[in-house]
């Protein structure tokens, strides 16, 4: 079947394009984060961005809409709600993270399905539970590679260190320290590849610039599947991208969710992971260094195990996620 797509995003979602092959239509949008000030331009961008979408939505005439959440799909979706009756538009929405989103919440009573990323519908309404299908995440031309590290377990032993854009410098100075530990203790032969943030990068390369471990630090990556494949533990903040990506790499990760994400969804996410012993949680508020070092430490003695962690990872990894999708859209067969 001929597909005509169209994507409407804001500026912070146009940076994260790279091969989408339909149009893509960029409209302004806010989080409303910050002072007064800050809140009456973001308002301003927002009733902007309805207008925007509400004319892209009169002209695509779409058949389905599906909304992947956050504030800037909520406009548009509005949109699609007001015309939905005259244009017959089927609505759908996908929740990527283990707690539905607020602008998902409110959409969910007006969307034909509500496709989930995990499987733990914790806050929907009960009444629309008969609309969740649980899909995973959606795929960007993602294929399953069979890493080196089920076949060879004696690869250089690598940490991949997610600084991340929130709470950056939390996570950044907390894996610095444990570098530090690392190194002097001289327990295990390592590779750190360190993604800081631009803003505290210097910092953080002059505390580590004496360690003897094998580093790679930089602001940013662009062979970002390349390190992946080679990661032995990933630590991060807990957001659905980066799990998804540890979860389809088989990667087992150190996990501190941010504090001040909405619902403390990151948390929630992590717990997926933790449950399934593929991670660990630490409490940012909390001195868990030692936890931290003592899970490398494990690992590290016991990779013969990677393929039955592998075996772990399947149980929350959803297949063919795109293709699922499609098909629930669609409803083909």
């Amino acid at each position: 079947q001929s597909l005509n797509c169209k994507l409407i995003t804001d500026k912070r979602g146009y940076n994260y394009l790279n091969d989408f092959e339909g149009s893509v239509k960029v409209i302004l949008s806010s989080n409303l984060n910050g002072n007064l000030i800050s809140k009456f331009f973001g308002i301003i961008s927002l009733l902007i961005g309805f207008v925007q979408s509400f004319i892209l939505i009169i002209s695509f005439k779409p058949n389905y809409v599906i909304s992947f959440g956050s504030y800037a799909s909520f406009f548009p979706m509005l949109s699609c709600v007001i015309f939905k009756s005259i244009l017959k538009t089927k609505l759908f929405i996908h929740e990527q993270n283990s707690i539905l989103g607020r602008s998902n919440i409110i959409l969910s009573r007006f969307s034909e399905k509500i496709f989930l990323n995990y499987n733990i519908p914790l806050n929907i309404n009960k009444k629309y539970i008969k609309k969740v299908f649980v899909v995973g995440f959606p795929e960007n031309n993602f294929y399953y590679l069979k890493s080196e590290k089920n076949t060879k377990p004696n690869k250089k032993f690598t940490i991949f260190i997610m600084g991340g854009s929130q709470g950056s410098e939390f996570i950044s100075k907390f894996s610095s320290k444990l570098i530090k530990i690392i190194d002097k203790e001289r327990k295990l032969s390592v590779r750190f590849i360190f993604q800081c943030p631009k803003n505290v990068l210097n910092n953080v390369t002059n505390d580590l610039i004496h360690i003897r471990s094998e580093l790679i630090i930089k602001d940013y990556f662009t062979n970002i599947d390349e390190i992946l494949n080679k990661t032995s533990i990933a630590i991060s903040r807990a957001g659905a991208g980066s799990l998804n990506d540890f979860i389809n790499y088989n990667i087992p990760s150190i996990l501190i969710p941010l504090p001040t994400a909405k619902d403390n969804h990151q948390y929630f996410n992590a717990s997926i992971l933790e449950k399934e012993n593929v991670a660990i949680i630490l409490d940012q508020s909390k001195n868990e260094i030692e936890k931290a070092k003592n899970y490398i430490y494990s690992f590290y003695k016991n990779l013969k195990d990677l393929q039955e962690i592998s075996s772990r990872f399947d149980k929350i990894r959803v297949k063919n996620s795109n293709s699922l999708i499609y098909k629930l859209i669609t409803n083909e067969k």
